[in-house]
């Protein structure tokens, strides 16, 4: 392929061409200042379609996704990004209950047990919901999606593993944990009083079940520590 069919090709050929046109070459300061701030703003406008033409494709208008705190490690790690698809074909064990979940509290339609975990604190071991039991082990070895959606309670973008996609009768819905057995050792929405404090359990993210209609999306695959940069500008 020649040099000159794939000038055409570059997107800054065009804004060359177009800043040649309208101050010819840059030979004074004011020139030079005037095409760099134009630069500057076209390669933020690029990025940001870029960004549109992503999030289409994947199907989603959340195609990149930074990891900010350690609640996913060692899966996800602080500064990780995560590339997001759409949230169809999530995977986890599916749970037919028949009634309505969307605005109850966990305990009200589950059973949850608890163990002392390897940091000495209290942590989920399985949950019974219906007639079907998970162990929340069970659901990293099957290394069940992870998605992002946003909490209602702190209003921040939660990127955490679903433990099952519950199927009731106002809607599909998930419960997500976080895979860092010292963080994050309940159920996201697991938001009943603690019976040793009467306080609302520490780590609750969301009161209740999220709605599959509210997810981002889901993560395909990340891309190590890059998300750095970002963090250290935020």
């Amino acid at each position: 392929m020649s040099k000159k069919f794939t000038r055409w090709l570059d997107p800054y050929n065009y804004l060359d061409l177009l800043l040649d046109k309208l101050f010819g070459e840059p030979d004074t300061a004011s020139k030079k200042f005037i095409t760099n701030v134009i630069y500057i703003l076209y390669s933020i406008l690029l990025a940001y379609l870029l960004y549109l033409i992503i999030g289409l494709i994947l199907g989603t208008s959340l195609p990149l996704a930074t990891v900010v705190s350690g609640s996913m490690e060692p899966t996800l790690h602080r500064g990780d990004i995560v590339v997001v698809s759409s949230a169809k074909n999530i995977k986890a064990q599916i749970i037919d209950v028949n009634k309505n979940i969307a605005n109850k509290d966990l305990k009200d339609f589950s059973k949850m047990d608890f163990f002392p975990n390897n940091y000495g604190l209290s942590e989920i071991d399985t949950i019974t919901i219906g007639h079907k039991t998970i162990n929340l082990e069970d659901i990293i070895k099957n290394k069940n999606s992870i998605v992002i959606y946003k909490s209602n309670i702190y209003g921040k973008l939660i990127i955490h593993r679903v433990v099952a996609i519950i199927h009731a009768n106002d809607g599909t819905f998930v419960i997500t944990k976080g895979d860092n057995h010292k963080t994050n050792r309940i159920i996201d929405e697991d938001c009943d009083l603690d019976p040793n404090t009467g306080n609302q359990r520490k780590g609750c993210l969301n009161v209740f079940p999220v709605n599959v209609k509210n997810l981002y999306g889901k993560e395909i695959f990340k891309i190590p520590y890059l998300g750095y940069i970002k963090l250290i500008f935020s």
